[in-house]
């Protein structure tokens, strides 16, 4: 008769027989989630917050400003980072989600996936996440937040079953990210005269497209119904990206940081009064509104660029937080117009005229 303890000895030498997986198709198990988790093309990683200070954990401090990226609150504090962008290098926030911006960390997604070790009925499996053509702001991940761990089991079918997280920390960007990083831009301003002026109903249509553009949060299709001038580029004309537009609301919109682009001047777009040519610039138009509390004139301009219509924004002071276009940027009043003007032809001044440049002691 077999005793209790040699009886459990059998038990427990046919439990060890069950199904297992080798070295090799661990690896492999592990090769497979990687792929299918990390994107190949464009992707950035989601930064919370919409004030100028935003959660950025996934990121190097030190790293950061040393590319002079972002100003970090207090690096030194031992607490959760968190960021404010540059204006140099905004432009790689090309989108935006309900509860950040999206920065561009770069494209070709890979990982090294070291060899397995074997704990208990488990393997423990290194993983290295890494970018092929990374951003500035790609070269600044963390280690924390590209290795990482996972476990790998076997299912009694023999199948291998992967315990941990292989993907970048996208968070809720788009995939593949948006493109529009590269300023680009002209010192040429749009020569071609417009066969004849804009009707009312065609300046409502271009507002209710670029409106429409941003309600869905799709920043380079509203950036492309512009002429956009950022007067702190050395190109001014055309050298906008979608960074400029991620603070700029919908008709009606004022969350959180956000300010609607007819900045609540007019209830509707039906409201715009008339219509009037520049003297000095024949492709732009302005499209004169009433303010509906404070009764000034105010207004936004529209430009006739490659055979067609696109509103005017103007990249004219630097925020606190994210730089912003403004649309209603009042050219229709002459020194208004006319500091624009200087400003577009390189002369440092700001937007009352003022120069900006450094005073020289003697």
């Amino acid at each position: 008769m077999q005793s209790p303890r040699a009886f459990a000895v059998f038990a427990f030498t046919l439990g060890a027989c069950g199904p297992t997986l080798t070295d090799d198709q661990v690896t492999e198990a592990v090769r497979a989630k990687v792929a299918e988790a990390v994107p190949a093309g464009r992707v950035g990683v989601e930064l919370l917050g919409r004030s100028r200070w935003v959660r950025a954990g996934m990121f190097d401090a030190e790293c950061l400003q040393q590319k002079d990226l972002a100003f970090s609150e207090n690096p030194a504090a031992g607490e959760a980072l968190r960021i404010s962008p540059t204006y140099e290098n905004q432009r790689f926030l090309t989108a935006d989600t309900e509860k950040g911006w999206c920065v561009l960390l770069g494209e070709g997604g890979t990982a090294k996936v070291g060899g397995p070790v074997k704990q208990g009925d488990a393997w423990v499996v290194p993983v290295t996440l890494s970018l092929a053509s990374p951003t500035p702001w790609g070269a600044c991940l963390a280690d924390r937040a590209l290795t990482r761990e996972v476990k790998v089991t076997v299912d009694e079918a023999g199948a291998p079953v992967i315990d941990g997280d292989v993907s970048l920390p996208i968070g809720a960007c788009p995939v593949p990210m948006p493109a529009g990083e590269d300023r680009g831009g002209s010192n040429e301003r749009p020569a071609e005269r417009p066969p004849k002026a804009p009707k009312q109903d065609e300046v409502i249509a271009l507002m209710t497209r670029f409106n429409d553009a941003l309600v869905k949060k799709d920043r380079v299709a509203a950036l492309a119904l512009t002429s956009c001038y950022n007067l702190y580029e050395e190109k001014r004309v055309g050298s906008c990206t979608p960074s400029e537009l991620l603070q700029v609301g919908a008709h009606g919109e004022s969350a959180g940081t956000s300010i609607s682009w007819l900045e609540n001047v007019v209830e509707g777009f039906s409201d715009i009064g008339a219509i009037r040519q520049d003297n000095k610039i024949p492709t732009m138009y302005h499209v004169l509104m009433t303010h509906k509390r404070t009764k000034r004139d105010r207004s936004m301009s529209v430009e006739w660029v490659g055979g067609e219509w696109r509103i005017v924004g103007v990249v004219g002071a630097k925020g606190a937080d994210l730089t912003s276009a403004r649309f209603v940027y009042d050219l229709h009043k002459n020194e208004r117009r006319d500091i624009f003007l200087r400003r577009l032809n390189g002369e440092k001044i700001d937007e009352q005229g003022i120069s900006t440049e450094p005073e020289v002691v003697e």
